[in-house]
């Protein structure tokens, strides 16, 4: 898993986006519905700019209708990939809303790798600072 995000995300192979996702549609299309947003992991605009897509909603291009990319957003930030574990446990959250439309929102969070959690607790944090009902979350991996 570890070079498939690699080559994935840092090479940017975005061909390699259709490797899960037939498996990602057949287990998640379902339980999408049931959310009133769907939410991609934001990347930083440095990153959109190297890379030229946003790996998580190349994962999950089957739910592309459903997806709200324009909610959240990040700060530029480190590459969150190259700090060690207590160092991401520490990092500032960076993320912030654009659009406050989550208050009383059931929200799934999209992400592609779930390393320590701390991405989708800060990510979570701020939607329910802004008064989300409930917040869940899908990552390809652990």
């Amino acid at each position: 898993m570890k070079d498939y995000m690699h080559y994935y995300k840092f090479v940017g192979d975005y061909r390699l986006r259709q490797a899960f996702s037939e498996d990602l549609k057949k287990k998640f299309k379902k339980i999408m519905t049931g959310f009133d947003l769907v939410i991609p992991i934001p990347i930083s605009e440095s990153s959109m700019a190297v890379r030229g897509f946003n790996q998580v909603t190349g994962l999950f291009e089957f739910a592309a209708l459903k997806m709200s990319t324009d909610i959240l957003a990040v700060k530029e930030k480190k590459q969150t990939s190259k700090l060690k574990r207590q160092a991401r446990l520490k990092k500032e959250n960076l993320f912030y809303l654009v659009h406050n439309d989550v208050a009383e929102k059931s929200i799934l969070l999209l992400d592609d790798v779930y390393t320590t959690g701390t991405t989708l607790h800060q990510t979570a944090d701020v939607l329910y600072m802004n008064k989300a009902k409930k917040v869940s979350s899908i990552a390809l991996a652990r």
